[in-house]
């Protein structure tokens, strides 16, 4: 895909997006009272790395974009990413193009595994629901009052 530039595949992508979900879904536990200190200690570590992935990404396009002799360079706002102007700053970053490719391979192999989930509930459901109504020949060959 994108040679040469670690830290923005789909497997980072999709860590730093789970990492930096895992607070959200941790106050559910919370809330149902299933949580521990020793998963808020994980949740921690595992939000810091996510967000120095974030932050040493980000440094790094500073660095590279200077040495290119491409300064000054802009803000590192994440949210320039997601900015309407993002093809204006395309040619100023050379990681919008490979974040753009990853955030729609992530997004496409989420939207896959949400709809195989879906899919394979209902069949469980389905399937279950078959198991519980009783076959007519089991139904005859019962005795009465069953």
């Amino acid at each position: 895909m994108f040679a040469g530039l670690p830290g923005i595949g789909v497997g980072t992508l999709f860590y730093v997006l789970i990492a930096l979900c895992m607070p959200v879904y941790e106050l559910y536990n919370v809330a149902r009272g299933t949580s521990s200190v020793a998963r808020w200690r994980r949740i921690g570590r595992q939000f810091f790395h996510a967000i120095s992935i974030v932050l040493s990404i980000m440094i790094a396009e500073r660095v590279l974009l200077f040495i290119l002799g491409q300064a000054p360079v802009e803000s590192l706002n994440p949210a320039r990413l997601l900015h309407r102007e993002l093809a204006g700053h395309a040619p100023q970053s050379f990681l919008a193009a490979p974040i753009t490719a990853s955030l729609l391979i992530v997004g496409t192999i989420l939207l896959t595994v949400e709809i195989i989930h879906v899919v394979k509930t209902r069949r469980r459901q389905a399937q279950e629901a078959n198991d519980a109504e009783p076959v007519f020949s089991e139904a005859l060959n019962s005795p009465p009052g069953n």
